[in-house]
């Protein structure tokens, strides 16, 4: 990899730590890159009831694969103790003024188990 493609991740990975950290959730943090120990880009997201935690991928590359990038955020979740695996990918054409127009992709059961938690029945 080179150093633009790592710096083009750092950078997103940070607006997308700065974006959860405006919207209320403070704890959210980068974390230090472990090699085969990765929890996920971002972690510190908890749920005040239950304690389950979030595990959030970044990816900011042209060409998309998901579903390698989402088993990848699944084994990483699975390191942070059963967290929920949320894959965060820079939409093309949208910037630091749109950041919430970015994708989040997760599995199916993931999202059950989050709006069941949230009261959605």
């Amino acid at each position: 990899m080179s150093n633009r493609a790592k710096q083009k991740g750092t950078s997103f990975e940070t607006l997308i730590r700065e974006y959860l950290n405006e919207v209320g959730f403070k704890e959210a943090r980068r974390v230090v890159l472990q090699g085969g120990g990765d929890t996920g880009d971002i972690n510190g997201i908890k749920n005040g009831l239950t304690g389950q935690q979030v595990a959030i991928q970044c990816k900011n590359q042209k060409s998309f694969d998901l579903s390698g990038w989402l088993d990848a955020t699944v084994e990483q979740a699975e390191r942070l103790d059963g967290a929920v695996p949320v894959l965060v990918v820079k939409r093309p054409r949208k910037g630091k003024s749109a950041v919430g127009d970015n994708y989040a992709v997760m599995r199916v059961d993931d999202l059950i188990s989050l709006l069941k938690v949230a009261g959605f029945f």
